[in-house]
């Protein structure tokens, strides 16, 4: 029920600030063209909407998505820096460009996931299924180029895609993708053998002129190539070449097309053809990644080579295409752990959407059940009511036994904090006794023989040296004092004292801090924790002073090598590019030279309204 009144609410709320003004049956079109790739036709239909607010983010994302790869990514630029909107249909938009210009020339394809999924956010508040399905196809994209090897979590994705289909072009993009998931989880040929005459079925199903049609003959040819039938793979990667030719969204199809065409001449014994054919995959080389593309053309010239007996050439293109293998590899390994946090957020939302879909589905079992009886429907409320307090008594269970375990386990650190604290403190003694038998000891005896000469002789001289060394001793223990307190927000360890701070400032302000950590299970070195622990305290005071905000949470989570550091708070929030001209009332600045000192980074993710995010990632 929670999940039908917030969209009913989300519905009704956007009906009275956007519904009446904008009918988005008008857009239609546009997403129809796309989905057909029929690029020109969806920049005529833009033509006819005046509102520049609309036609131009559209117009980008037409552009971006249909060049890919082929355009030049300064023309996309300016049009893709990140807005925010009110109008969900527009902030779908802005996410989907930016996501798209981050997964096609800054080849950083973790970074695009989020704009992907925040675009699908908004147009599932719409319920505008060509939006949706445009948005889905993004995020399974993202899948088929990142993480869909890993895990599973594109079903959720690819099942709402099901629920969506429209017509033929979206059992083409359901299917092939269908294919391509599942094939990376089970044998290839088995799933092969079993799609295979479901695509080949799909083409007479769409025009003989769509441009749809070589994204089936792809996975069409690659079928014949597993089952050996080589003179029909080579048919189908030929049309893919040639049918794609005039669209740069093909240009990486028709790349897999002619590499595996040579591929095919080799197999059949032809290497010198092969090598040949070959040279052909020039015109659809990728400017924003060569380095896959010599990976792959090295390996087949290496192939080519070895097949005609010219183990020389052979081995230095196999050379290269090791290189290129050892650069793509570091090129990825370079983004492992944020693409790991990407994996277990995605992972995370994408749950929540299953629990989504599980909600409507209990409705509708409930709906169905009124209507045939209402015996059925109290038989329903009492199984599942029944089984509501099972899991809640197990659920309750479960909290009991954590809140056991966690008693124990704090039970044991402030065992042993206490002995840290007492060898440390039994130290401090020995050494503080130490300085004062040594050092100041020895000062007193010399004060005192000077004071037993005043008492015979009214030496002016006498006096103020004495005066003088009365003066060291008091610098001595001074100086004593102030060793003995350098060191006691680092002894309490960085986790514990963070805490403490989270508790002190939730007690003193009106502003409830959590703090969320993992693998602080060992100490860092005292300089270090301390000053990490400046870092977050600053932090916490910019909120305190400038953030209006309830709620904040410190993440801390050490990597091994690395110390990840986030902090967030649900206040005003700020704009980024602005911090410059606000930096030194909020103390950015010497944050900022804190976090560079450890060779850290530093990164500001807010918006005005919408919190901040403050990200600090440290070397070990």
């Amino acid at each position: 029920m929670r999940w039908v009144l917030w969209h009913v609410i989300g519905f009704l709320s956007f009906s009275l600030a956007f519904g009446q003004e904008n009918d988005l049956s008008k857009f239609d079109t546009y997403f129809q063209a796309l989905k057909t790739l029929e690029h020109q036709e969806a920049l005529t239909q833009l033509s006819t909407i005046e509102d520049t607010l609309y036609s131009q983010p559209l117009n980008t994302f037409a552009q971006l998505t249909y060049q890919g790869f082929s355009g030049s990514p300064e023309n996309f630029k300016a049009e893709c820096v990140l807005r925010t909107s009110d109008d969900p249909f527009l902030n779908a938009v802005y996410r989907l460009n930016t996501g798209y210009y981050k997964f096609y020339f800054l080849q950083d394809r973790t970074a695009a996931y989020p704009h992907f999924y925040k675009a699908l956010k908004s147009a599932n508040q719409l319920a505008y299924a060509p939006l949706q399905r445009r948005v889905l196809r993004a995020i399974l994209q993202y899948f088929h180029h990142e993480i869909a090897r890993n895990n599973n979590n594109y079903q959720i994705f690819l099942d709402q895609y099901q629920d969506l289909i429209l017509d033929s072009n979206d059992q083409v993009y359901f299917q092939i993708y269908e294919v391509i998931f599942h094939s990376s989880e089970i044998d290839i040929k088995s799933v092969y053998y079993t799609k295979a005459p479901l695509l080949e079925g799909l083409i007479s199903q769409l025009a003989p002129d769509s441009k749809l049609l070589p994204k089936l003959y792809l996975e069409i040819a690659l079928y014949h190539e597993l089952i050996k039938e080589y003179d029909r793979a080579a048919y189908y990667y030929q049309k893919v070449f040639d049918e794609g030719k005039d669209i740069p969204y093909y240009n990486d199809s028709r790349f897999s097309a002619i590499t595996k065409l040579a591929y095919l001449q080799h197999l059949k014994g032809n290497s010198q053809e092969a090598l040949k054919k070959l040279e052909e995959v020039s015109c659809c080389f990728n400017p924003q990644d060569s380095l896959k593309n010599t990976f792959f053309v090295e390996y087949y010239t290496s192939l080519f080579y070895e097949g005609l007996g010219a183990d020389s050439l052979a081995l230095a293109h196999y050379k290269t295409y090791v290189e290129a293998g050892h650069n793509i590899n570091f090129r990825d390994n370079s983004l492992e752990i944020s693409r790991l946090q990407v994996e277990l957020e995605t992972e995370k939302k994408a749950n929540d959407l299953l629990l989504e879909k599980q909600e409507k589905k209990r409705i509708l079992v409930l709906t169905v059940g009124l209507l045939v009886a209402l015996v059925i429907l109290l038989l329903i409320a009492y199984l599942i009511l029944n089984n509501s307090r099972k899991r809640r008594k197990l659920a309750e269970q479960e909290r009991e036994l954590e809140k056991e375990r966690v008693a124990n386990l704090l039970k044991d650190q402030e065992l042993a904090s206490i002995d840290a604290m007492i060898a440390g403190q039994e130290k401090e003694r020995s050494r503080i006794a130490g300085e004062l038998h040594d050092d100041l000891g020895a000062l007193m005896t010399n004060v005192r023989m000077h004071f037993e000469s005043l008492k015979s002789s009214q030496a002016p001289e006498l006096f103020d040296k004495t005066d003088a060394l009365l003066h060291e001793a008091y610098q001595k223990v001074r100086s004593i004092a102030h060793a003995k307190n350098s060191g006691v927000i680092a002894n309490q360890g960085l986790l514990k004292a963070v805490k403490d701070l989270a508790k002190k400032v939730s007690q003193l302000n009106a502003l409830e801090i959590q703090v969320v950590h993992h693998g602080m299970t060992n100490r860092l070195e005292n300089s270090l924790e301390l000053s990490i622990f400046r870092i977050i305290q600053e932090l916490i005071a910019n909120i305190i002073k400038h953030a209006q905000a309830t709620t904040a949470t410190i993440h801390v989570i050490n990597h091994g090598d690395s110390l990840n550091i986030m902090v967030e708070d649900d206040g005003l929030g700020f704009d980024p590019k602005h911090i410059s001209l606000r930096s030194q009332g909020m103390g950015i600045s010497s944050i900022d030279k804190r976090v560079n000192h450890l060779d850290g980074s530093l990164t500001i993710e807010s918006a005005p309204g919408e919190g901040a995010t403050i990200i600090i990632d440290i070397p070990l």
